[in-house]
């Protein structure tokens, strides 16, 4: 959605009238702290535009925002009036008006400001430089905002994807867990029951230390899903305990108990060689 110039404008602009003096304009400037006046007529329609640069340029002497003319400075000014200076007929824009554009009319016509007119041609606010300045840092602001949610949001739902797929593997792992030692059950309980001959005994002590073996990795890998989960619980799974980072999802999917990410795994190893 495009930016609109409403959300960014000086709305209710101080404003100067033609036949003012030049003086009066620059007072109202230094008083407020502003460089562009619109010049309007009692019925707030805009006639002309008069800048600071437009008083500087025309006055004889020296003038600042920051100090205000002298005693004397002001007897040699009083006489020059705003509509002998000011610039007719301004561009204008609309409150609804696009930023984008009226960014661009600034830069293409090289002006400082617009005045911004209501549905019925009056006068209802100004966008300047420093309003584009500050608009920009706003969008630049919900901009990066926005990435950080959405880097935030990218990443809890790949941290809840994760966590699903450890707790399946750990059911589907307590199951065949389970399952290893019923048969190892079976095969004891048939040593007993049954004679067996060397072959077919040293065959069924092959598939039990088989078995067995079987049932140690999958305790092993249920361990560390287990504290895997755990973490996740407290908010700590795919945080390095060393770094602070982030521990890659391929590595936690690989080594679900770990709590280092790869780069902190080989220093640890490093110093303890």
């Amino acid at each position: 959605m495009k930016s609109r110039l409403k959300a960014f404008m000086t709305g209710s602009p101080v404003t100067v009238d033609a036949g003012a003096s030049a003086l009066e304009a620059l007072d109202r400037m230094i008083d407020h702290g502003i460089r562009h006046l619109p010049v309007v007529d009692s019925d707030r329609r805009v006639v002309g535009i008069l800048s600071f640069d437009d008083l500087r340029a025309a006055f004889p002497l020296p003038i600042s925002l920051a100090t205000p003319p002298s005693p004397e400075q002001r007897l040699e000014l009083r006489d020059l009036a705003v509509g002998e200076v000011m610039t007719y007929a301004p561009v204008t824009t609309t409150a609804n008006a696009p930023l984008e554009e009226a960014a661009e009319t600034l830069v293409a016509r090289r002006i400082g400001c617009l005045p911004v007119l209501d549905e019925d041609g009056r006068l209802e606010g100004i966008l300047t430089e420093t309003d584009l300045v500050q608009a920009l840092v706003t969008l630049l602001w919900a901009e990066r905002r926005g990435k950080t949610t959405r880097a935030a949001a990218q990443t809890a739902s790949r941290d809840a994807d994760l966590i699903g797929a450890l707790r399946a593997e750990r059911t589907e792992i307590a199951g065949r867990l389970a399952s290893y030692e019923h048969h190892e059950q079976e095969l004891t309980e048939s040593r007993r029951e049954v004679p067996l001959d060397l072959a077919e005994h040293g065959s069924q002590a092959t598939e039990a230390e088989f078995t067995e073996e079987l049932a140690e990795l999958a305790a092993r890998r249920l361990r560390a899903l287990e504290h895997a989960l755990e973490r996740a619980e407290q908010g700590k799974l795919g945080h390095c305990e060393g770094c602070g980072g982030r521990i890659a999802e391929a590595r936690l999917r690989a080594l679900p108990g770990t709590t280092h990410c790869i780069r902190c795994a080989r220093e640890r190893e490093t110093g303890r060689r």
